[in-house]
């Protein structure tokens, strides 16, 4: 008995050990970590002002370059927006920008979380270029940024952009090609948490052409869906539009033109079959034979492409322009609209879009947006956030904007997308290995 107690306490210890070990690696998980990273406002320009509509009077924000990261609640549900860019948390909610030159042109855009790429296809570098690009550095350590650049002449040397941390930079478009009449922009940093942001305003001498924000586009794909187009006419005259399209590739694209409207979806004259030179970019003008309306675009290549349309715009007594440009797939999202009342376009083959919407009396209201091809809702003046709980497939969205300093267009996408970090989780087996 003196023998084999020993024995039979080694075997417990040992049976103990091993049943641990087998404990600890089945119930090890790996833990997440979901947020939505801040949002960044662009500044608002000598001459300009911007307003920038925000889901609560709690919303945090704060100012680039300021030495404090803390954010302050903005206290309002639309303020006004400094010299220098804003940083909101706005969490799962989208918040817009209206910025304009009072009586001259207005346009739209949204606060965005940084990119590690944005493409711009719109403005100009001639001698009418009052335009400007606006970079963003909200990182922490200095940032370099490659803007690469094309234009009616093929592609031009790329630019090298270096940011301090935490500011922000001026570029006028007519420094990046001069004499260029239309271009487009693909913003990739190297380094930085980077966000851009492209103004583009047209004069000639004292008399100004319009301006509008050219809101940024997604990686180049084949196929590509402009979702709200406004048709106008003015003086009994319609309107036309211009088609801007870049295929970046070393390869001309074959590509097809379907416009949806709500008298049907066609394809207009010449845009079947269509080749588009490679790294040219290209215009086409498109006149369609519509009654004063909104309408859509489906572009489908066989190579990747990026556009958008340029549209002259006549409403409430203003003349001025917009750049509708494209917008990805719709999914459930919250969009703030306190102060813009915007009117909501859906372009989709079967569409079926919930809406919840909460007035400024904190009054909720429920409605159910159906139809084929293309369809439209006013937002309620006292609105003061859209709720997209259920959203079609292959339904995409737009925003359009009327006021008396002129157009604008935004389309129907976050502005900051649920993240997901790894959290680091103790192991017995570092210990034992």
């Amino acid at each position: 008995m003196k023998f084999k107690r020993p024995l039979v306490i080694v075997g417990i210890v040992t049976a103990t050990l091993l049943v641990s070990n087998l404990t600890q690696v089945a119930v090890t998980n790996n833990g997440f970590s979901e947020n939505y990273p801040p949002v960044v406002c662009p500044a608002t320009p000598s001459g300009e002002s911007s307003a920038v509509s925000v889901p609560s009077t709690q919303t945090g924000s704060r100012v680039l370059g300021k030495k404090t990261t803390l954010f302050k609640p903005t206290r309002t549900l639309r303020f006004m927006q400094s010299s220098a860019p804003t940083i909101l948390d706005t969490k799962n909610m989208t918040a817009p920008v209206w910025q304009i030159k009072r009586g001259v042109w207005a346009g739209a855009t949204l606060c965005s979380a940084p990119s590690i790429s944005q493409w711009f296809v719109g403005g100009a570098a001639d001698v009418t270029s009052k335009g400007k690009l606006l970079i963003v550095n909200s990182g922490l350590s200095d940032a370099i940024v490659d803007v690469e650049i094309w234009s009616e002449s093929g592609i031009r040397p790329p630019k090298v952009l270096t940011l301090k941390a935490n500011s922000s930079l001026v570029q006028n478009l007519d420094s990046l090609d001069p004499g260029s009449k239309r271009i487009a922009l693909h913003i990739a940093p190297r380094s930085g948490r980077i966000n851009a942001f492209l103004v583009d305003e047209r004069g000639r001498g004292l008399q100004s052409l319009g301006g509008d924000m050219v809101n940024a586009s997604s990686d180049p794909t084949k196929e590509i869906v402009i979702p709200a187009v406004p048709h106008m006419k003015r003086s009994g005259r319609t309107l036309g539009h211009t088609l801007r399209i870049l295929a970046p590739g070393d390869v001309d694209a074959r590509i097809s033109v379907q416009l949806n409207s709500t008298k049907g979806s066609f394809i207009p004259v010449g845009f079947d079959d269509r080749i588009v030179k490679a790294g040219i970019v290209t215009e086409i003008a498109l006149n369609p034979q519509l009654v004063p309306s909104i309408f859509a675009l489906k572009i489908s290549s066989d190579r990747p492409i990026v556009a958008s349309v340029y549209s002259p715009t006549y409403a409430q007594s203003k003349s001025d322009f917009v750049w509708s440009t494209s917008a990805t797939e719709m999914k459930p999202y919250s969009l703030a609209v306190s102060g813009l009342a915007p009117q909501l376009v859906f372009s989709g083959e079967k569409i079926s879009v919930g809406l919840s919407i909460l007035s400024t009396n904190k009054k909720e209201k429920k409605v159910t947006v159906n139809g084929e091809g293309i369809v439209t809702f006013k937002v309620p003046e006292n609105a003061r956030t859209v709720h997209f709980a259920k959203v079609s497939g292959d339904t995409y969205g737009g925003a359009l904007i009327a006021t008396q300093s002129g157009y604008g267009f935004f389309p129907l996408i976050p502005g900051s997308e649920l993240t997901r970090a790894l959290l680091p989780t103790a192991n017995i087996r570092v210990l034992n290995p």
